[in-house]
């Protein structure tokens, strides 16, 4: 599996979600070539879901990383607040949060969490067709 992208915010701000996104963006545009634009599109806005729901509901630091191998791209957003757990995308068309999920939900192959001892873990898998 290689790695395509790291970043780590120990002090998340207000320009963590749009700085991601650029850095996200321009790794993909880099190393993810056998995807279509599309593709790349849906990444950044799944970046942008998982990254802004840490920065409202979870504690820093939050990372990000990418990693590629074959024709599947994987996204994890990790933060240190392992007890909330993200809630099931099911309703989130009805809720007042939750559209962000229901967004991964769709526009990944995959998705899920996992948690660790002191943090938690939200991907998303992608393939590049």
């Amino acid at each position: 599996m290689a790695l395509l992208f790291r970043q780590t915010w120990t002090e998340p701000g207000s320009e963590l979600v749009p700085s991601a996104r650029h850095l996200v963006r321009a790794a993909l545009d880099r190393f993810w070539t056998t995807a279509a634009r599309e593709r790349h599109d849906d990444v950044e806005l799944v970046v942008a879901e998982l990254l802004a729901n840490a920065v409202v509901y979870a504690k820093p630091p939050i990372a990000i990383e990418l990693t590629h191998e074959d024709h599947h791209l994987r996204l994890a957003v990790t933060d240190h607040s392992p007890d909330l757990l993200p809630p099931p995308p099911a309703h989130a068309a009805l809720a007042d949060t939750g559209r962000g999920l229901m967004l991964t939900s769709v526009l990944s192959n995959d998705w899920g969490w996992q948690v660790d001892q002191g943090s938690k873990t939200v991907w998303a898998q992608f393939t590049d067709n």
